[in-house]
């Protein structure tokens, strides 16, 4: 004999509300970023210790005794930042925005509908991506911007400060379509000779500014390239990566081993709390909070090419 078992399940409006914050967070600090193309960190709470081995020379003349040749095993602490992620959105705002069509007429009780919630949080992750990304170039904890910018120390500080051969960290000029490619050529020719024939293990970050002008370069050396192709983004056989947040006329090159990307995803951040403010202060309101901790660092100094504009004292 069978029987059949109905159960009920009652879901609060909350429930359409909530977030996963693994995949907000995963979505929002790995994708579609420079630092997605780093070497990435994950699970650093406060700091962590890097190492770097160089062997120095070591084939030496044989003999019956053992030489033993220099090597040098060094660590770098790297640590990461702290930055909370707060917003509030009014009731009225989003009723009176194109996506009213989404709600129930007369709504106010559940204004946030699960169609909503997924557009809304879509457009969050975006918006944190995409200052994450000019933070993890031009970020300064010393710049005084009252902005965002200030949470943490980007790569173009620390990059400014590092210990650079001097023939690697090229002053720069504000690039054209008429000088490009002469700028990049100063950056491949100082490109360490060790590093000359692993090309697929490089990474040539060029800001914005720096792969239009090279389209529009190579464009003009071919009508087609005007019309029907979409120029390549490769220079003597290195690719070339945009990284949308660097300064304009800014270039970076170096192994991809050598960026380094820190971040806590594996037990923080645990929650995204999203509140509807009308259920507890009366504010017809929706406030999102959580926090979470990157870091953006590199390796090895002697492994990089610079090219940046010099700032004026």
């Amino acid at each position: 004999m069978s029987r059949k078992v109905h159960f009920a399940m009652d879901v609060t409006n909350n429930a359409l509300l909530q977030v996963n914050p693994k995949e907000f967070y995963t979505k929002a600090l790995l994708s579609n970023r420079s630092s997605a193309m780093f070497r990435q960190l994950l699970g650093i709470k406060e700091s962590t210790k890097i190492a770097s081995l160089d062997f120095g020379t070591l084939l030496t003349e044989a003999d019956c005794d053992f030489v033993s040749n220099d090597s040098t095993l060094s660590a770098k602490t790297m640590d990461v930042c702290k930055i909370a992620l707060n917003t509030e959105v009014c009731q009225f705002e989003i009723e009176q925005s194109f996506l009213a069509d989404w709600m129930n007429a007369g709504s106010n009780g559940d204004f946030m509908p699960a169609a909503f919630a997924t557009h809304f949080y879509d457009q969050l992750g975006r918006t944190v991506s995409d200052q994450l990304e000019y933070l993890t170039w031009q970020g300064d904890v010393d710049g005084e911007t009252g902005t965002y910018l200030d949470l943490c120390n980007g790569l173009e500080k620390q990059l400014t400060y590092a210990t650079i051969p001097t023939a690697q960290r090229i002053a720069g000029t504000n690039i054209t379509a008429s000088n490009v490619v002469a700028q990049m050529t100063l950056v491949y020719n100082q490109i360490p000779r060790a590093l000359r024939n692993r090309k697929s293990e490089i990474k040539w970050f060029v800001a914005s500014n720096v792969a239009d002008a090279y389209r529009l370069a190579v464009a003009t050396q071919s009508a087609e390239m005007y019309t029907t192709k979409d120029s390549p983004l490769n220079f003597l056989g290195y690719e070339l990566t945009i990284g949308e947040g660097m300064t304009d006329s800014t270039m970076t090159l170096s192994l991809q081993s050598n960026y380094i990307f820190l971040a806590d995803l594996v037990s923080d951040p645990s929650d995204i709390t999203t509140i509807n403010m009308k259920e507890t202060t009366g504010d017809r309101k929706i406030r999102v909070i959580s926090d979470f901790k990157v870091g953006f660092n590199y390796l090895n100094d002697a492994e990089w090419v610079t090219y940046k504009i010099p700032v004026a004292a």
